[in-house]
């Protein structure tokens, strides 16, 4: 959002940004680790070569590694912002990248093949965006993320049952479970789907994301 005092989420709803887990999850539950991540978002907009090169240095070595380990990288640089990394997409293009966007109009040029052919992109849906906006990006092949009010409690071995379809303006569409794995290209979620997750967070976020109608009934 804009907690380093810029925002990298400009398309972010009310109901996402009061329900976005991204402050909680992982290692991002520790100070140290939300302090660094505030840090290098500073980095980014006080001095965007020397970040960019920083990226790229990171980028090649992972995918150094993954090389010598016989595995295939992928890459998703967008997980707490919503920026254009396509420039950067570009320079890599035998690998994988990835991202969730907000952005129509990105979605729309990734859907006319606008972008480069190893960026994958994911539309997240939120409590603004028109029904009609969903199912357009559907029908194109696009796949749509959206957040459902079921019980999720990995600790305890709890994953509440996502629905198998939902119906989008009159249509109805597949639902694949978008909590398996983190890994959204079309290869492996197909096109034209719902991505389904599970609401997360604090009881605070949760309950936002219910009564903002971020997060949707099964």
């Amino acid at each position: 959002g804009n907690l380093s005092g810029h925002e990298v989420c400009r398309w972010r709803s009310r109901g996402c940004f009061g329900a976005c887990v991204m402050h909680y999850a992982g290692q991002r539950r520790f100070d140290i680790s939300r302090a660094r991540a505030i840090r290098l978002t500073q980095w980014l907009f006080a001095d965007r070569p020397s970040f960019e090169a920083q990226l790229r240095e990171d980028i090649e070595l992972h995918i150094k590694r993954a090389t010598k380990e016989s595995r295939i990288p992928a890459i998703r640089l967008n997980a707490a912002s919503d920026l254009d990394w396509t420039h950067i997409v570009s320079m890599y293009p035998e690998t994988q990248f990835f991202d969730y966007t907000k952005s129509a109009a990105r979605m729309k040029r990734y859907l006319a093949g606008e972008l480069p052919a190893n960026y994958a992109l994911t539309f997240s849906a939120s409590e603004k965006t028109p029904a009609s906006v969903l199912r357009g990006i559907l029908d194109e092949g696009g796949n749509v993320a959206m957040v459902f009010t079921v019980p999720y409690c990995p600790q305890h071995d709890i994953y509440g049952d996502l629905p198998k379809t939902r119906t989008i303006d009159g249509k109805r569409f597949r639902i694949v479970d978008g909590d398996t794995h983190d890994i959204r290209i079309p290869s492996i979620d197909g096109r034209g789907r719902i991505v389904g997750l599970r609401l997360k967070g604090t009881n605070a976020s949760k309950d936002r994301a219910v009564r903002f109608g971020f997060s949707v009934s099964k």
